[in-house]
């Protein structure tokens, strides 16, 4: 009886220091709870209510670009600094502000994850009156917003690897010297010179990836005008409409693509997002490219995600198969 008493004295030690130690956490933490791009705030209400709580009600709830669709960043529920109890704190993504003169001299976001749950993503504003809130709120507005949506996408990708398509995965490396991680619902395929097609084929919410090489001749080849005018002409040939003679395009009448160059995990990328329609029929819908560049061959490598959902909202749908973009690596 005394060896059990001590058995369970150590266990309960060791318990003790796994959960305030960092590396701990991640196996005593529950998994975080509620739906993709839930968002919950917490906070003073008065505060809420008020101006500086609009300006950040507004970042939140802004749409989300590049949808045919009016659809928010997040859906934002709020709770009250007091009532934000231990059942609410396993919440998927937190947002909590504070505001209070004798803690804090200026305007302060912070960032965290896991600090309640796993994989939890957690954003704190923290300043000393509603002016400073505001101000540091619409400076780090991208900031903020592209924090969530990133933990998002990658909670996505890490479903995606776990439940993989390596067939798949196996067959764009083969054709395209390119690697991604596939899920294994997007099972169906089709290939052509440099590209590759890959769907889940299905006839009520239908999402597509499509991947392809194109010669780099110069700097001017990631400029927005070339990428689309080499997206209409690969698309043209390789995605056919319904109809006889239908094929895939731009939509730039109603909507002017989003153009961006940046930096991803060291990689220089180009990245196109707008509304996509079929030539000579009636279907259309959002995409989203992202092309870098081969060294190597000299080519340009891009991979790009599109939805066909007329009787749905696309927003979750645009962004899980977005988040494939993400693991892109070239040979």
């Amino acid at each position: 009886m005394k060896n059990c008493k001590i058995f369970i004295s150590a266990l309960l030690t060791s318990v003790i220091m796994l959960s305030c130690s960092g590396g701990g956490d991640s196996v005593l933490l529950p998994t975080i709870t509620g739906a993709a791009y839930d968002l919950l705030v917490v906070g003073d209400a008065r505060v809420w209510k008020d101006s500086a709580g609009q300006v950040l009600f507004d970042v939140l709830d802004e749409d989300v670009p590049g949808l045919p669709q009016s659809e928010p960043q997040f859906n934002i529920s709020f709770i009250p600094s007091k009532e934000f109890s231990s059942i609410l704190r396993p919440a998927r993504n937190i947002l909590l502000f504070s505001i209070d003169d004798k803690m804090y001299t200026q305007g302060k976001v912070s960032y965290a994850r896991n600090r309640w749950a796993k994989p939890q993503a957690i954003v704190q504003i923290t300043a000393p009156n509603q002016s400073e809130m505001m101000k540091v709120v619409t400076e780090k507005a991208t900031e903020i917003v592209d924090f969530l949506v990133d933990a998002e996408c990658a909670r996505s990708l890490d479903f995606f690897r776990r439940y993989a398509n390596n067939e798949g995965r196996e067959l764009i490396r083969k054709e395209l010297n390119v690697n991604l991680s596939l899920p294994d619902f997007m099972n169906k395929y089709k290939v052509g010179e440099n590209f590759v097609w890959i769907s889940n084929g299905s006839l009520d919410s239908r999402l597509d990836l499509v991947v392809y090489r194109t010669p780099y001749k110069g700097p001017d080849d990631f400029k927005q005008e070339h990428l689309l005018m080499i997206r209409d002409s690969v698309l043209k040939v390789n995605v056919p409409g319904p109809s006889d003679g239908s094929y895939m395009t731009t939509e730039v009448q109603f909507f002017k693509p989003l153009y961006r160059e940046f930096m991803f995990e060291g990689k220089y990328c180009a990245e196109l997002r707008g509304l996509w329609r079929v030539e000579g029929d009636i279907m259309g819908g959002p995409f989203v490219s992202r092309s870098y560049y081969d060294e190597a061959r000299q080519e340009i490598v891009t991979a790009e995600a599109f939805v066909y959902a007329p009787q749905h909202k696309k927003r979750n749908k645009m962004r899980q198969i977005e988040s494939i973009l993400r693991s892109v690596e070239i040979n």
